[in-house]
C-alpha cells in the first residue's frame, strides 16, 4: 500500500496534499477521521461554554430549590406584587392557623356541656350620632341608646384652652340687641339735641329702624304667606284672626305646680361629688350650679373641633364615652376588649380623618380584635330588608340623601344637607317665643331647656296643613330646688312652620353654623403612602353639582337652550323669579304653588345669582334673535356661527370651588336635593325604581306627616329635572316595631351574618403593619 502512494505522490509537496485532495483508497480505509476532523472546532467550542456553566454551579452556596420570578406581566391584580400584600396573606395565613387551633380548644372544652357560644355575640356594632350613640351586640335585636355628650368641670375645660360651645340663635339674638342699643343710643343723642336739628334725627332714625329687618320675622312672614296659599289651594277655610287671640293667651298664663308624690316627671338631679367627668344621661341632669360644662365631641357626623383645642382632647372624649358605655350597658370590662370585633357606621359622604382616627382609636387605643367600616345607607336597606332604596337619613344636625341600586352605593347621588332635626327645635323655639311664650325663663344654652323643647318639638310639630287651629297643649319644667312645673300652651300654625324649615331653608342661619374650628386634624396627605388610591369619598358628587347649577353664569342660557326657542323670553322670566323672595316682598315665594313647588323653597341657595348673570346677558340675545328669526333662517348662519372663533368660545367655563359646592348644595332644600340625587341615579328603569321605594330613616323622619308632603312635592320638581315619567314617587316606612333612629344600626347587626363580611374584617396587627392601606384595600369607598 506504500508503493502506490509514493506513485501517486511524486511532487516535492506532498504533506499538504492528502488532507485537501482525498482519493478513493484513502476514503475508504479511513471514513471515520474525515468527519471528526471537519466538526472538531464546533466541539471544542460548545465544551467550553458547558464547562463555564458547570464551574458556576459548583459555586452555589446552598442546594435549597429557588423558584423562578413570577411573571407580573400576565395577571391583572397585584397579589404578591408589592410589599403590603404579602404581609396580608402571611398575616391571614397566620390568623388562619391561630382560629383552627382555637376552635378545636373550643369544641375539647365544650364536649361536655353541648353548648355552643353565638359568634354574634362577639361582635360589636357602634354607630355614632351627633346627639346619641347607639351601640350593641350583633346578636341583640335592639341598641343601647345613650346621649353621646361628656360632661367636664368648667376650670378643666378653661384651662385646656376650649372656647365656649355657641348656642342655636344665639347669633340673631345678639344682633337683635344690638339693634336695640343702637335705637337707644339715638334716642339719646336725640333727647340731648332737641333743638332745631330734632326734626332730622327723626328721620335718620327711622331709616336706621328700616334699613335693619329682623331676619328670624322675615322668614317667618315667607314660611306664613306660603302656608296661607296652601290652605287656600286645598280649600280649608281658616280663620287668621285666631293668631291674635293665641297671644294674649299665652301672656296670660301661670304656671301650676305639681305635688312632688304626685309629678311622673320628677328628674332624679345628678349629684357632682366631685367626678371628673359624666356621660350620658348623667351629664344632662347636671345641675347648672354645679360648674359642669357639657359638649357633644360628634359635630355634623365628623369630629368636633370647634368646641375642643386639641384632636387628643376629642379623641380622648370618645374613647371615655365609648368604655363607659360598653361597662355599664353591656356589661365588657376593658380586659374582654380583645375577644370582640367591631363594626362602625359612618356616613355616606363625610371626612376620611373621622374614619381613620376612629379606627385607630378602636384598634390601637381600646385594643378590641379587629374593625369593619360599613356606610349608613349600605346599612339601612339591609335593616329595612330592600335591595334597591333612595335613603333619606335625616339626623340631628345634618340630613343625607343617598340612592342604593342593588346593594351598590351610587357615589354620584350622595348628598349632605347642613339642617337636621335640632333645626325644627330652634326654629320652634322662635315661633313660641314670638307667640308670647309662657315660660319666660327659656334659655337653649342649659340642657334641661334643650330636652324640653325637643320633646316639645316630637309632641307638637306636624306637616297636616289641616290641623291649623286654636290647640291646647301642655309641657312640663322640672325645678332643681322645688316642684315641677305644669304650663299650658296654645299654637295657631307654629307647629306647623317649624318642620318646613326643610323645604325653605331660610329661617336656618348657616353663618352660626359653619363656625370655625379650633384646631385642624392631620390630612390624608400628610400620610406616606405612594401607592394611594383615591376615591370619591369625601369630593363634591355629581348631585351636589345639579344643585348649584343656577350659580353658574351660563345657567339662564343653558335653561333657555333646553326649552321651545319660540319660548325664549318666557323661559327669562320663569328663571328670575327664583331669587326673588330674597329682595321682594313675602308674598312672592309662594305666588306659584301650583307650577312648581320648588319655586318657595330653591330661592335661598341662589343668592350669588342675582350678580352672576351679567355676564351671561350678553350671549343670551344671540339665541333670542335667532329663534326669532324663524326657523329656516336660522338654521342658515347656525354652522357659521360655530365655524369662528369668539371671545366667548376662548374664554374659560366657570366653574366653582369644592368649598363653593359644598357650601351651596348644603342649603338646598330636602325635595330638591332628592329629587336631584334620583335624577342621576342612571337608566329610565332605575331612576322609577328607586322613585317607588323612599326610605326615611333617623330621628326627625318620624314628623306627622312628612311622607306625604315630600310624595305631594317630588313629581314637579322631577319633570323639572327632566325625569321621564309621570313623577309618581312612594314614601316606604320602616319596618313594622323598628324605630327609624335604629334602621342603620339594625343593618349592620344583620350584615354580621353574612358570609362576605369576613374579607372586610382589619386586625389589630394589620392596622399596625399598614395603617391607612388596610381601609384603602378593604374599601373601594374610601
Amino acid at each position: 500500500m506504500d508503493t502506490p502512494a509514493s506513485n501517486t505522490e511524486a511532487p516535492p509537496t506532498p504533506s499538504p496534499a492528502p488532507p485537501q485532495i482525498p482519493s478513493a483508497s484513502t476514503t475508504a480505509t479511513t471514513p471515520a477521521p474525515a468527519p471528526a476532523v471537519a466538526s472538531a472546532p464546533i466541539k471544542k467550542q460548545y465544551n467550553k461554554r458547558v464547562n463555564k456553566k458547570k464551574v458556576e454551579g459548583l459555586l452555589a452556596y446552598t442546594t435549597a430549590f429557588v423558584p423562578g420570578t413570577y411573571n407580573v406581566k400576565i395577571p391583572a391584580g397585584d397579589y404578591l406584587q408589592k410589599e403590603r400584600n404579602a404581609d396580608v396573606a402571611r398575616q391571614m395565613s397566620l390568623d388562619r392557623a391561630k382560629r383552627e387551633e382555637e376552635e378545636l380548644s373550643s369544641k375539647i372544652s365544650a364536649a361536655g356541656d353541648g353548648e355552643r357560644e353565638n359568634p354574634l355575640s362577639k361582635i360589636l356594632v357602634i354607630h355614632p350620632g351627633s346627639r346619641n350613640l347607639r351601640l350593641g351586640l350583633a346578636s341583640d335585636f335592639y341598641p343601647k341608646e345613650i346621649p353621646n355628650c361628656i360632661a367636664r368641670p368648667a376650670e378643666a375645660v378653661q384651662i385646656s384652652g376650649a372656647r365656649k360651645a355657641p348656642v342655636m340663635g344665639s347669633r340673631v339674638k345678639s344682633l337683635r340687641e344690638q339693634h336695640e342699643r343702637n335705637k337707644k343710643r339715638k334716642r339719646g343723642e336725640m333727647d340731648e339735641n332737641d333743638d332745631h336739628e330734632e326734626g332730622d334725627v327723626d328721620m335718620s332714625d327711622s331709616d336706621d329702624v328700616g334699613e335693619w329687618v329682623d331676619p328670624v320675622d322675615e322668614s317667618i312672614g315667607y314660611l306664613r304667606d306660603y302656608l296661607r296659599n296652601r290652605l287656600v289651594q286645598e280649600r280649608l277655610a281658616t280663620d287668621w284672626r285666631e293668631l291674635t287671640r293665641v297671644k294674649a293667651n299665652n301672656s296670660k298664663v301661670k304656671p301650676e305646680l305639681l305635688p312632688e308624690h304626685n309629678d311622673p316627671y320628677r328628674i332624679d338631679w345628678t349629684e357632682p361629688e366631685g367626678k371628673p367627668f359624666f356621660i350620658g344621661t348623667d351629664a344632662l341632669r347636671l345641675p347648672e350650679s354645679a360648674g359642669y360644662i357639657v359638649r357633644y365631641p360628634i359635630l355634623h357626623r365628623s369630629l368636633n373641633c370647634r368646641d375642643w383645642a386639641s384632636s387628643q382632647t376629642v379623641l380622648d372624649d370618645i374613647s371615655t364615652i365609648i368604655t363607659s358605655s360598653l361597662s355599664t350597658e353591656l356589661s365588657i370590662p376593658p380586659p374582654d376588649y380583645p375577644l370582640f370585633s367591631v363594626l362602625l357606621i359612618v356616613p355616606d359622604h363625610g371626612d376620611r380623618v373621622y374614619i381613620q382616627e376612629m379606627t385607630h382609636l378602636i384598634l390601637q387605643v381600646l385594643g378590641f380584635k379587629s374593625i369593619a367600616v360599613q356606610q349608613e345607607a349600605y346599612c339601612a336597606i339591609f335593616g329595612a330588608g330592600m335591595s334597591s332604596a333612595c335613603v333619606v337619613d335625616i339626623g340631628a344636625q345634618e340630613t343625607s340623601v343617598t340612592c342604593v341600586d342593588e346593594a351598590m352605593l351610587l357615589a354620584e347621588t350622595r348628598i349632605k344637607l347642613n339642617y337636621g332635626g335640632d333645626d325644627i327645635t330652634s326654629a320652634l323655639t322662635h315661633l313660641l317665643l314670638a307667640s308670647n311664650f309662657p315660660y319666660r325663663e327659656l334659655d337653649l344654652a342649659r340642657s334641661q331647656d334643650w330636652l324640653m323643647m325637643d320633646n316639645l318639638k316630637i309632641k307638637l310639630c306636624t306637616l297636616e296643613e289641616h290641623l291649623v287651629a286654636n290647640t291646647l297643649w301642655d309641657f312640663y319644667v322640672p325645678r332643681v330646688e322645688g316642684l315641677t312645673q305644669k304650663w299650658m300652651l296654645r299654637t295657631f300654625d307654629e307647629n306647623i312652620l317649624a318642620p318646613l324649615v326643610f323645604f325653605d331653608t331660610r329661617m336656618i342661619d348657616f353663618d352660626e353654623k359653619n363656625g370655625q374650628g379650633s384646631f385642624r386634624f392631620w390630612n390624608t396627605s400628610d400620610d406616606k403612602v405612594t401607592d394611594e388610591i383615591t376615591s370619591a369619598y369625601e369630593e363634591p358628587t355629581s348631585a351636589m353639582k345639579a344643585l348649584t347649577t343656577h350659580l353658574l353664569p351660563g345657567a339662564s342660557q343653558t335653561s333657555a337652550q333646553g326649552a321651545q326657542k319660540s319660548e325664549a323670553p318666557s323661559n327669562s322670566e320663569s328663571t328670575t323669579p327664583a331669587p326673588a323672595p330674597l329682595a321682594a316682598s313675602s308674598n312672592a315665594s309662594p305666588e306659584k304653588p301650583n307650577a312648581s313647588p320648588s319655586t318657595t323653597t330653591l330661592p335661598q341657595t341662589p343668592v350669588p345669582e342675582l350678580n352672576l348673570p351679567s355676564t351671561a346677558s350678553t350671549p343670551a340675545p344671540a339665541a333670542g334673535s335667532a329663534a326669532d328669526a324663524g326657523t329656516p333662517g336660522a338654521a342658515a348662519p347656525a354652522p357659521a356661527l360655530l365655524s369662528l372663533p369668539t371671545l366667548a368660545s376662548l374664554a374659560p367655563q366657570p366653574t366653582l370651588s369644592n368649598s363653593q359646592i359644598f357650601t351651596a348644595s348644603s342649603q338646598s332644600p330636602l325635595d330638591a336635593a332628592i329629587a336631584a340625587s334620583l335624577s342621576l341615579c342612571g337608566t329610565e328603569n332605575k331612576i322609577r325604581t328607586l322613585s317607588h321605594s323612599i326610605l326615611l330613616i333617623g330621628g326627625s323622619s318620624s314628623i306627622k306627616g312628612l311622607p306625604a308632603f315630600i310624595s305631594d312635592r317630588l313629581p314637579p320638581l322631577l319633570k323639572q329635572r327632566g325625569v321621564p315619567g309621570n313623577g309618581e314617587v312612594t314614601i316606604v316606612p320602616p319596618p313594622r316595631g323598628l324605630n327609624p333612629r335604629y334602621v342603620s344600626w339594625k343593618g349592620g347587626s344583620v350584615m354580621c351574618n353574612i358570609e362576605g363580611l369576613g374579607d372586610m374584617w382589619i386586625r389589630r396587627d394589620e392596622w399596625e403593619a399598614l395603617g391607612v392601606r388596610a381601609l384603602k384595600d378593604r374599601y373601594m369607598w374610601f
